[in-house]
């Protein structure tokens, strides 16, 4: 495998060859892209992440000389809620699966992991040292859960920095109302979705969007964009059986909702 330097400068995903991660080659790129320009603005950083599983996502950060520190917070169920209607079940879901794993990557990265197996809400702000500079979600895929970890992570991170989330096709409600909350509140943030379904929301002062790879994935922003929408395309096929036609088609005729004058 190449070094990590040259894996970040090509975006090369084989980096997260060892564990599975569950996300796809465009989430991995973006993510290494993130994780690039991160190096590039601040040099040295922490990271935390809320929902690691078996350690897929850490990988690139566990094999980073200048990530110094590792925050991995995951309750570790073994069924989880989701906002598609169903629990989603994890084996093998424990701190002690994932470091054996990541030991495997290298022992010496592994070692700058601090395993917190909590809720975020069960978790004090106060206790961490260094603040972390980037924050990754990728828990519990509802909206509250998400909005209660963006709000964990915003507590905690430093002054300057990012948090990114997974999965944005599914905890759209959740950004939604973080972004209202943070143009309520008058803080400095910018916010953005890149491919596929990574949803980045910059804090203070921390452009990440400047950096050339990532500002190349805004300007081509299809690929998330047409990436969400077939997502939940089997929702829109599903809603367009023939009996849920038949009903809309009744409805309309007494509501005449139809009828352009």
């Amino acid at each position: 495998m190449r070094s990590l330097e040259e894996a970040l400068v090509s975006l090369d995903i084989g980096v997260f060859n060892k564990i599975h991660s569950q996300t796809t080659p465009n989430d991995k790129r973006s993510l290494l892209a993130c994780q690039s320009a991160v190096r590039e603005i601040i040099g040295q950083y922490a990271y935390l992440e809320i929902g690691s599983y078996v350690g897929g996502s850490l990988q690139p950060h566990v094999l980073d000389e200048r990530c110094e520190t590792i925050i991995s917070i995951d309750k570790r169920p073994h069924a989880a809620a989701d906002e598609r209607g169903f629990e989603q079940i994890y084996l093998n879901n424990t701190s002690e699966f994932m470091l054996d794993n990541l030991s495997q990557l290298s022992k010496e990265g592994t070692e700058k992991i601090v395993c917190i197996d909590a809720d975020s809400s069960e978790i004090k702000a106060d206790r961490f040292d260094p603040h972390p500079d980037l924050c990754f979600i990728d828990g519990e895929h509802t909206d509250s859960a998400a909005w209660r970890d963006f709000k964990f992570c915003y507590e905690v991170l430093s002054e300057n920095g990012a948090v990114i989330f997974h999965d944005s096709m599914i905890v759209y409600n959740a950004l939604s109302r973080i972004i209202g909350f943070l143009h309520d509140s008058g803080e400095e943030f910018k916010a953005y979705n890149l491919p596929d379904n990574v949803f980045v929301i910059e804090i203070g002062e921390f452009p990440l969007h400047r950096f050339p790879v990532i500002s190349e994935m805004l300007v081509n922003n299809h690929i998330g964009y047409l990436s969400a929408l077939k997502y939940s395309d089997q929702y829109r096929r599903f809603a367009n059986r023939s009996v849920f036609r038949a009903l809309r088609n009744l409805k309309l005729k007494f509501t005449k909702a139809n009828v352009t004058e």
